[in-house]
């Protein structure tokens, strides 16, 4: 099994910590690295080699974030977060972008082990246009 190699970016403390011990127990998922600025983003992904980065996000508009992530690394998956932790996307270069309504530990690593593919997402990720 080929695991995930994960970057961690721009979370409020309590969201850092659930989202790393929910990764924590998974076989399957690695945290390579933990950034607390965007601007340091792309220099994790890129010194570690990451698949997907998963990014705490403060504003509802990621888009420009999210797009500079995908230009320097095109085999990149993204996962935001709202830093309420509710609400989240999922993220790739082509570009699509899919919403999750209602971020739990399953939606999540769902939506962690998709990214880099972005395929057959989870039920209650929704498709929409990133434009």
């Amino acid at each position: 099994m080929s695991r995930i190699r994960l970057v961690l970016a721009t979370m409020p403390p309590l969201l850092r910590d659930i989202v790393r011990e929910t990764l924590a127990s998974q076989r399957d998922i690695e945290i390579l690295a933990e950034v607390a600025d965007p601007e340091q983003i792309p220099a994790a992904v890129r010194r570690t080699g990451a698949s997907v980065a998963v990014v705490g996000i403060a504003s509802s508009d990621s888009r420009p974030l999210v797009r500079r992530l995908l230009a320097e690394h095109p085999g990149l998956g993204v996962v935001t977060l709202a830093d309420d932790g509710r609400t989240g996307s999922v993220h790739s270069l082509e570009p699509r972008e899919s919403a999750i309504d209602d971020i739990s530990p399953r939606t999540l690593l769902d939506a962690i082990r998709r990214a880099p593919t972005f395929e057959d997402v989870h039920p209650r990720l929704h498709p929409f246009s990133a434009d």
